[in-house]
């Protein structure tokens, strides 16, 4: 295939790349990072930059409390044991999503029963409750690409069940649903801070609104001063203090300065990234091939993560594929289809029920050869086979990315339009 196929011209968009970099190293995070290494390496508290990090994001999230973590991974593994769930429980959670929104479970043990998607790849309470069974015991979501999913049917759901309600709120920072902010109806929710909206570098960050929960994350990944210092010596958990649940996930205070210094311009942040985002949605309405898959105002407000769109191939002469190799040849090299977030219920780490056994596949039933993109979920299906991804960019002077994106991709979706 030739490198010029929309035209013989110069391309479309010729900026040379990396085309997308997140966080801004400016002058103000060089800065913020050096004093942080002159101030403290390792904080074993909550009286330094962690514990400013801690109350800064709750605010942010309209969060009663927040403890941090070395990633969103480790903050969904201490939800797990902050959920009580264990070897015979099971968990409802989407089959498209990142992996991490359940492996965390998988390792503990629990059963991870996985639902379906709807036009957005979100969960709904009604492809939940085609899932129900009686050993489940939780219930969790993701907001996929930035998409809020409809929390408060989920919420009643749950509430009819009696089911933990946990939300995985990674790609959904500045996401609202009926005007509450992702995450403010969860039992427990746990935003990712790597390389997401708001970042640390690496990170991640576990709210809730009970106390005990509070503790209960300190004892899973802060265990000795922390925990001895904030935990009530009343409490029925408070001789774990010394020892919290044996293991330690706490954030770096280097990683906790560049979040309290990305939160600092958190407003800034959204702006920027909610008006890039209005722009590929005006500049792209009417496109026949692609457009944005966004949630309409009246259901909520976006995340702010990625611009996702939605391929028509119906009204394409070109396979989705070619339409992003088409894309890339026109310079836009950031256009995507994702691999890492997909169907991942036939994952070998899915069948495993004992936390302890050896880690080797076992014959599934399901039908050899199964490509690997083959989802038994309709919706998921549907979803993953027209989903592609642009970043969202968040800071003043990104005009020519966001102008050379939106000009390669409608002269791709011209040339292939059928």
């Amino acid at each position: 295939m030739a490198a010029r196929i929309v035209h013989s011209g110069p391309r479309t968009f010729d900026i040379p790349g990396p085309h997308y970099q997140w966080p801004i190293i400016d002058d103000s995070l060089k800065e913020a990072i050096v004093a942080q290494t002159e101030r403290s390496l390792s904080d074993r508290d909550s009286t330094g930059i962690v514990g400013e990090f801690e109350r800064e994001f709750a605010a942010f999230v309209d969060a009663p409390h927040a403890i941090s973590f070395s990633s969103g991974t480790s903050a969904i593994h201490a939800m797990s044991r902050i959920a009580g769930l264990g070897p015979g429980d099971a968990v409802l959670a989407p089959a498209y999503t990142f992996l991490a929104t359940a492996s965390p479970f998988a390792f503990e043990g629990v059963e991870v029963v996985f639902v379906d998607a709807d036009e957005y790849g979100n969960v709904t309470a009604e492809t939940l409750a085609d899932q129900l069974k009686p050993n489940i015991r939780a219930v969790i979501v993701t907001h996929l690409w930035g998409n809020p999913c409809d929390m408060p049917a989920i919420a009643e759901f749950c509430r009819e069940h009696g089911l933990l309600l946990l939300e995985d709120c990674s790609h959904a920072h500045f996401a609202s649903r009926a005007d509450q902010h992702v995450g403010s109806l969860a039992d427990l929710a746990v935003y990712s801070t790597n390389q997401k909206a708001i970042t640390t570098g690496e990170g991640g960050i576990l709210t809730m609104s009970q106390q005990r929960y509070r503790d209960l994350a300190l004892l899973f990944g802060h265990y000795n001063k922390r925990c001895q210092t904030e935990i009530d010596p009343a409490a029925d958990y408070a001789p774990f203090a010394f020892t919290g649940m044996g293991l330690k996930h706490r954030l770096h205070p280097v990683a906790a300065a560049i979040g309290v210094h990305q939160l600092a311009r958190a407003a800034d942040i959204e702006r920027r990234r909610r008006g890039v985002l209005d722009r590929f949605v005006t500049g792209l309405a009417g496109n026949p091939v692609i457009s944005p898959v966004v949630v309409p105002p009246e259901q909520g407000q976006h995340g702010l993560y990625v611009t996702g769109l939605r391929y028509h191939p119906d009204n394409s002469t070109v396979s989705l594929g070619e339409f992003v190799s088409w894309c890339h040849a026109e310079g836009a090299t950031e256009v995507d289809v994702p691999g890492s977030t997909r169907d991942i219920s036939q994952e070998p780490l899915f069948t495993r029920r004992d936390p302890h056994a050896p880690y080797r596949v076992t014959p599934s039933p399901a039908p050899s050869g199964r490509p690997p993109r083959l989802s038994r979920f309709a919706g998921v299906q549907r979803f993953q086979d027209t989903f592609i991804k642009i970043p969202l960019w968040g800071y003043d002077g990104d005009d020519p990315m966001v102008e050379g994106y939106l000009a390669a991709l409608t002269a791709v979706s011209t040339a292939v339009a059928a």
